[in-house]
C-alpha cells in the first residue's frame, strides 16, 4: 500500500512516512481519523470487513502476488512507437512486460481512464492497476512519453521485483485519484528517470515512492507536485535519490522515510510540510510504522546543495521510533517555526511502537550549513549533534533538560545560544570555546560522563556573559522500534507513507 501507512500524520511526517493511513474506529464504523502520510500503516482497529475507508478501499488486502494483464502485453526485443492506448477495466495496466523481456515504447501517450483496483494491497504492492508496470527481470525503455490516470490505485509507473528496470528519458505524469504514485518501485525493482513532470491529486500519492520489499528510484531533473493528504513529494522505503529536482508538496510532507531506508537530494528545491493535527506537523518525517513495509534499522536523510522549504506549523525534521542519520551539507533550510528538530515518542495511536518505548535516537551531522531554531529531545529519546566545519547554528538544544544529547563542535563551527541548554557530553574543538556565543545563557553538561573528564567539572565564563557549567544528570535508556503489532497483513491502498503518500 504504497504508503496508505502514513495515513498518520503526515507528521508523519510526522511523520509521515514517511511515515498517515485511514482507520475504522471501534465505536463507529463511519468515523475516521485524518488520514497518515503516503505509506502509513492502518489502526489496527480497521480489520478485513469492518467499515469502508472514505478514500473507497474496504479491507486490508492480502499480499498474494496477482496476476497482471494489459491492454498491451510487450514482447521481447519490442519497440513501439507513436501510439495512443487506454484502459477502462479495473485491475488493467495500459503496458506490461514481464517474464525478462526487453522492450522500449516512445513517443507515446498512456491513459488509463477508469477501473479502479479491487486489491489496494496488490496495486501498492505488485503493481495492479498501475498504467505501466515492468516485472520478472524485464527492462523497459521510455522517452518522451505521457501517461494519465484517473482511478483509485493506478499507480503510474511502476517496477517491481529484482532486476526489473525502468529507464525514463521524457516522461509527463498526471495521476487524479487515490493511492496513484508518480515513480513507484517494490521487491528490488529499478527506476532511473531524467527530464520528468509529474502531478498527483489524490490521496496517498507520493511523486517518487517506494514500498513493500524495497526498491530504487533515482531522478534527474524535472518537476513535481503533489496536492493530496498524505503524498509528500518522496515516500521511501527503499532508496530514493533525487537531483536538479524542483518539487512541492501543498498537502503533506517534502519526505517521509520508513524504517532502514533513505533519500538523497541535491542540487535542488522542494517545499512541503503538515499542520498540527493530533499530535504535531513537520517538514521531513523519518519513522517506523511497525507495518511490516520496512525494515527496522537507520533511516537516512540526505541533502546536499539545496533549498527545502517547510509550509509546517511544527518542527522541520520529526523523528520517531526509529534509529536515524540527517546529512545536511549546504542546504538553505527555509522555516517558519522556531523548532528545527524533534526527537521524540509519538502517542502510538497509530501503531508506531509501544507507548513509553517508541523514543527516537538521531544522529545529526552538518557541514558548511546555517540552522537556526529549537532542538528538542524527549526523556526516551536520544541525538548526537555535531557540527561540523562552516556550520552555523543559532538557538536551543534540549532547553527542557530531557533527552539525552552529545554535543560535538568543530574549530569552525558557530554555536550560539537563545536559551539555557543541556547535553550530556560536550566536545569543542576550540580549547577556549570561543566558537559558543551564550548571549549571557548556560550551557549545561553531564559532570559525571567520563567523556567530560577533561572539562574539570569547572565553571567556564564565556567572553558574553554565559557559562557552562557541570551538573549531575540522568537519562533513560533510549528505545525505539518495540512493540510491533501482530496480524497486521497490509495496509490500505492509499498514496505511501505517512505520506508514502
Amino acid at each position: 500500500m504504497k504508503k496508505t501507512k502514513f495515513f498518520i500524520m503526515t507528521a508523519f511526517c510526522m511523520l509521515s512516512t514517511s511515515l498517515f493511513v485511514l482507520t475504522a474506529q471501534e465505536s463507529s464504523e463511519n468515523e475516521f481519523p485524518p488520514p497518515p502520510p503516503d505509506g502509513a500503516e492502518m489502526d489496527e482497529n480497521f480489520k478485513p470487513g469492518k467499515g469502508k475507508r472514505p478514500d473507497g478501499f474496504g479491507t486490508v488486502a492480502d499480499e498474494k502476488e496477482p496476476e497482471l494483464n494489459a491492454v498491451k502485453l510487450l514482447a521481447d526485443k519490442e519497440n513501439i512507437s507513436k501510439v495512443k492506448l487506454a484502459s477502462k477495466s479495473k485491475d488493467e495496466s495500459v503496458v506490461l512486460a514481464s517474464d525478462g523481456i526487453s522492450a522500449s515504447l516512445t513517443d507515446s501517450e498512456l491513459i488509463k481512464k477508469s477501473g479502479d483496483t479491487s486489491n489496494g494491497g496488490k496495486s501498492n504492492f505488485y503493481g495492479l492497476n498501475a498504467a505501466v508496470v515492468s516485472k520478472g527481470g524485464s527492462s523497459l525503455e521510455l522517452k518522451n512519453v505521457k501517461i494519465k490516470t484517473n482511478a483509485d490505485g493506478s499507480n503510474a509507473v511502476f517496477s517491481t521485483g529484482e532486476k526489473s528496470l525502468i529507464k525514463i528519458d521524457g516522461i509527463e505524469i498526471v495521476t487524479e485519484n487515490n493511492s496513484s504514485r508518480g515513480l513507484d518501485a517494490t521487491y528490488g525493482g529499478t527506476i532511473e528517470a531524467k527530464n520528468v513532470k509529474i502531478s498527483t491529486k489524490g490521496a496517498h500519492c507520493a511523486a517518487f515512492a517506494t514500498d513493500r520489499g524495497e526498491g530504487t528510484v533515482k531522478v534527474d531533473n524535472g518537476t513535481a507536485e503533489t496536492a493530496g493528504e498524505g503524498s509528500p513529494v518522496i515516500y521511501s522505503t527503499g532508496n530514493i535519490s533525487v537531483r536538479n529536482l524542483t518539487g512541492k508538496s501543498t498537502g503533506s510532507e517534502i519526505a517521509v522515510i520508513e524504517g532502514k531506508n533513505s533519500i538523497l537530494i541535491q542540487d535542488s528545491e522542494i517545499s512541503g510540510g503538515t499542520k498540527s493535527r493530533r499530535e504535531t506537523g513537520c517538514a521531513v518525517m523519518l519513522y517506523q510504522s511497525m507495518s511490516g513495509d520496512a525494515g527496522q534499522g537507520t533511516s537516512v536523510f540526505t541533502s546536499e546543495n539545496s533549498r527545502l522549504i517547510s509550509n509546517s506549523d511544527g518542527a522541520f525534521f520529526y523523528v520517531t521510533n526509529t534509529s536515524a542519520k540527517v546529512n545536511l551539507r549546504n542546504t538553505d533550510i527555509v522555516n517558519p517555526t522556531e523548532l528545527l528538530l524533534q526527537v521524540s515518542k509519538n502517542n502510538s495511536e497509530r501503531g508506531w511502537g509501544r507507548k513509553g518505548a517508541n523514543g527516537g535516537t538521531l544522529e545529526f551531522n552538518s557541514e558548511n550549513q546555517k540552522l537556526s531554531g529549537k532542538i528538542i529531545v524527549d526523556s526516551i529519546s536520544k541525538a548526537d549533534l555535531n557540527f561540523n566545519a562552516g556550520t552555523e547554528f543559532k538557538g536551543s538544544i534540549n532547553s527542557e533538560k530531557a533527552g539525552k544529547v552529545n554535543l560535538n563542535i568543530s574549530k569552525k563551527a558557530v554555536v550560539e545560544l537563545t536559551d539555557n541548554s543541556y547535553v550530556n557530553i560536550l566536545s569543542d574543538e576550540a580549547a577556549d570555546f570561543s566558537n559558543i556565543k551564550s548571549n549571557g545563557y548556560t550551557l549545561f553538561y553531564n559532570k559525571n560522563a567520563e567523556e567530560n573528564k577533561a572539562l574539570g567539572n569547572k565553571v567556564i565564563n564565556l567572553k558574553d556573559g554565559g557559562k557552562i557549567i557541570g551538573i549531575e544528570m540522568t537519562f533513560e535508556e533510549p528505545k525505539a522500534e518495540e512493540g510491533k503489532k501482530p496480524g497486521r497483513p497490509g495496509k490500505p491502498p492509499a498514496g505511501k507513507g505517512p505520506s508514502k503518500k
